[in-house]
């Protein structure tokens, strides 16, 4: 109740400033070619006369008009910019009132190479892009993700998968992937993390299959990089946000996002709750030991409360200061049933959850731009740390009768310090160059009131875990372009020292202790076959260090038939990726393609064996193995079909080797090698019906795959969503409905451990309603506001 009333609360506070907003003095054109046809969606990117700093970008409608809100009096450089033609430098003068600079007209782009930094693609209405070592996916105009956290939106991206039971998240199907947010990994897991970003709050998401050597080269899968909103206009902005959803639970979601920019300055921030209980079944069944397992888990409590707040600070034309925080708060509360059915009989377990978390992420960031361009020294230090507190009820009867609770303190920290420089060599190539140090630490505790027996001693099985890892690292990169090549070539060095123990009850103890230097080189290539195709090369080294919680002795979860473990002796895996990749610039539109190779050694696998305390039950745990190989293909094409459709289609098909080592009907180790071939579609269209109202669809289909306990069978689902927009655009309101046919569920026939069945569904069906408002205006400086005080006798200093 208490978030309905905060909910009608925003939207009372949006209507009563409508009331009061102010004065604009628009810029209005329309873009055209030499043909005389209207040039849709164009980016037109706004520069004081006298400055490099943007001040604002906006976009072309469908028929090539386009208004620029909100300017104060002054000059101004328009610099327009779209696919196919030459780029369109204008000036516009603005003076007390609205200016019309009737019909800018475009010349077809003459016949010139692609620079080796990437192909800027802009599909027309597709919030898709390529770039040379990345694909960027504007969140933005999204609207089938509006309302729902970082976990929904990266599902609906190729090659990209988000388990919905585990939250576990893989790049093209490998789970060895880093998460970063605004650059920076956070203290949080990947699946904390994502279930705690609202989608509002993602400005684009950028996926980085095979870093350079200017990134960390931890996660063999590549990068995933999340770029939240930060508000840089000129004057004062906010957006307010109000959306309701409702599956078998309902569901809420509230922020504010505001900046005020007076020029040398730029505050920025924003708040975020949500309060998201969902609800899930399942069923596990067990041929081999006639036992099925019916799971009912509810999470009757998951708020989140996050905020951002910063500022830059521009303190002259060479230096730039940027410091910000993120804080996240969740409360959460979860039950879950497991009936476990044995013939006749029916034993009930259940588990009562409630865990309370806290991260804290802090930047600063110092840049020196020197005189000549493109050559800037940039000094960047980050620290976040991560701390939750989970208590637990077990209630069982299976496999005998008991209750025991238990206690989990986990916390981390995250320390970096990078010092960057770049220098444009006049008549040669660019040089990157950069020092870093980073320390990660984590003190995993767990205590529980259950007692184990062990040679005739009773005692609780608590354990403690502390670790530490530093990182010394370094790289230089070199590129250049050579007619129709360029080329970029680069060296990453790494030292990493482990320091860790672990302390077993009743009087099991050990230590880690581990230190190693790497040298991972990439490069990159391409080759301009014409103006409008390009094909580009990659590799590079990557390494899969084990993760806090892959090393941690800290049981992670356990169930009545299934528990896990870490394992500190787990050494890195090794990965030497290439890519080859094809880019074609259409006239509407764009087609890509890649291809990718993988090679692992020491490679980390996850396997399962049965536990011993326990009948029908198994641990799971992870282990080095020998190497393995993967490929795969990616394709996509983005193509405005009309003036009212555009559409993306993208698919991916990945097949890798898999290993791992399973216990045969005496005990003894099996190696058991598989292949897993997985073939994933994903389609967007958008329709823009008119201009203030569009359609998003959207489809996924997942084919069958095999995975080292068995194979997931197909699944698929379809959403769609609509915009409203009106006052001028500054609001909206949105709906969806996910998963139209209620089709998207996870099925899965097991033959190890045991040979079996099971499904697993949540609330993948839902509705949404969401309103947007986004208002604005100018902000006086003490000198305007002087002159104006002396022109009109009277006013003061403050927003107008």
């Amino acid at each position: 109740m208490k978030l309905n009333k905060f909910t009608l609360a925003i939207l009372f506070s949006v209507c009563s400033i409508y009331g009061f907003s102010q004065e604009q003095h628009p810029v209005k054109g329309k873009i055209e070619n030499a043909k005389n046809e209207a040039v849709g969606m164009a980016a037109i990117q706004i520069y004081k006369a006298d400055s490099k700093e943007l001040f604002d970008e906006v976009y072309a409608n469908a028929d090539g008009t386009f208004e620029i809100p909100d300017l104060e009096d002054g000059n101004y450089r328009l610099v327009i910019t779209e696919f196919g033609y030459q780029q369109s430098v204008t000036t516009a003068e603005v003076k007390g009132g609205e200016l019309n600079l009737g019909n800018i007209i475009l010349q077809v782009e003459k016949a010139e190479t692609v620079e080796l930094k990437g192909a800027f693609v802009r599909a027309q209405t597709s919030q898709y892009r390529n770039e040379i070592d990345k694909r960027v996916v504007e969140v933005g105009n999204d609207l089938v993700s509006a309302g729902t956290d970082a976990a929904s939106v990266l599902n609906n991206i190729p090659s990209v998968n988000v388990d919905q039971q585990s939250g576990a998240l893989s790049l093209r199907g490998n789970e060895n992937v880093k998460v970063y947010v605004d650059g920076k990994p956070s203290s949080q897991s990947a699946a904390q993390l994502l279930k705690q970003i609202p989608s509002n709050q993602i400005q684009r998401i950028e996926i980085i299959t095979n870093p350079s050597a200017k990134y960390e080269a931890d996660g063999k899968s590549g990068i995933i990089n999340i770029v939240l909103v930060k508000g840089q206009k000129k004057g004062y902005n906010v957006g307010l946000i109000a959306g309701y959803e409702q599956g078998k639970k309902s569901r809420f979601n509230s922020s504010v996002n505001a900046n005020v920019n007076v020029g040398k300055f730029n505050l920025f921030g924003n708040v975020n709750y949500a309060d998201r209980p969902s609800k899930q079944n399942g069923i596990g069944q067990n041929y081999s030991d006639n036992i099925d397992q019916l799971f009912d888990i509810q999470n009757n409590k998951n708020r989140n409360l996050s905020y951002k707040a910063g500022f830059d600070w521009f303190i002259n034309d060479q230096n730039a200061l940027t410091v910000y925080t993120n804080q996240w708060n969740g409360d959460h509360n979860a039950l879950i049933n497991t009936n476990i059915l044995q013939g006749v009989k029916n034993d009930l377990n259940r588990n009562d959850i409630w865990s309370d978390s806290k991260s804290s992420d802090y930047s600063l960031n110092f840049k020196h731009d020197f005189k000549k361009e493109d050559h800037n020294i940039i000094l960047d230090a980050f620290y976040s740390t991560s701390k939750e507190d989970d208590d637990r009820d077990y209630t069982n009867t299976y496999p005998k009768s008991k209750f025991y609770q238990e206690y989990r303190n986990d916390k981390t920290t995250n320390t970096r310090i990078n010092l960057d420089y770049t220098n444009q060599i006049k008549d040669a190539g660019k040089l990157e160059a950069g020092l870093q140090f980073r320390r990660e630490t984590n003190d995993n505790i767990l205590r529980s009131t259950d007692v184990i027996t062990e040679n005739a001693v009773n005692f609780n099985p608590n354990v403690d875990f502390e670790f530490e890892r530093k990182f010394f690292s370094g790289y230089a990169n070199y590129k250049q372009k050579f007619n129709k090549f360029g080329a970029q070539i680069g060296l990453r060095l790494e030292r990493v020292e482990d320091d860790g123990n672990w302390l077993f009850a009743p009087n099991n103890s050990g230590t880690l202790k581990k230190d190693y230097t790497d040298l991972f080189p990439s490069a990159f290539l391409t080759y301009d076959l014409t103006e409008k195709d390009q094909l580009s090369f990659n590799y590079s080294r990557r390494i899969d260090r084990p993760g806090m919680y892959q090393l941690t002795p800290v049981p992670q979860f356990t169930t009545a038939l299934m528990s896990n473990k870490g394992n500190p002796e787990l050494n890195p895996e090794y990965t030497n990726s290439i890519e080859l990749g094809y880019l074609k610039q259409l006239k509407k539109g764009s087609i890509s393609g890649n291809l990718f190779y993988r090679h692992v050694t020491d490679n980390i696998i996850q396997t399962f064996k049965k536990d011993p305390e326990v009948e029908s039950a198994f641990i799971q745990y992870n282990m080095n193995y020998d190497k393995v190989n993967s490929y795969g293909v990616e394709a996509s094409w983005n193509y405005k079909l009309t003036k009212w459709m555009s559409t993306y289609l993208a698919g991916d098909f990945t097949s890798s080797e898999m290993q791992s080592v399973i216990e045969d009907e005496n005990n003894n180790p099996v190696v058991k090698k598989i292949t897993a071939n997985t073939l994933s579609l994903r389609m967007n269209n958008t329709y823009t019906l008119t201009k203030q109202l569009s359609l998003q669809q959207f489809g996924f289909f997942r084919g069958k795959t095999k995975f080292l306990q068995g194979e997931m069978l197909d699944m698929w689902r379809m959403d769609l969503g609509i915009k409203y927009s009106f006052m001028q655009g500054k609001a909206s309101f949105s709906a969806r409905v996910n998963d139209i046919f209620n089709t998207m569920k996870a099925r899965v026939n097991m033959d190890n451990p045991y040979e079996g069945f099971a499904k697993f569904k949540w609330e993948s069906r839902t509705f949404y309603l969401g309103f947007n408002y986004n208002f604005g205006g100018k902000v006086k400086s003490r000198a305007e506001a002087q002159q104006n005080k002396t022109e009109q006798n009277g006013g003061g200093i403050g927003l107008q």
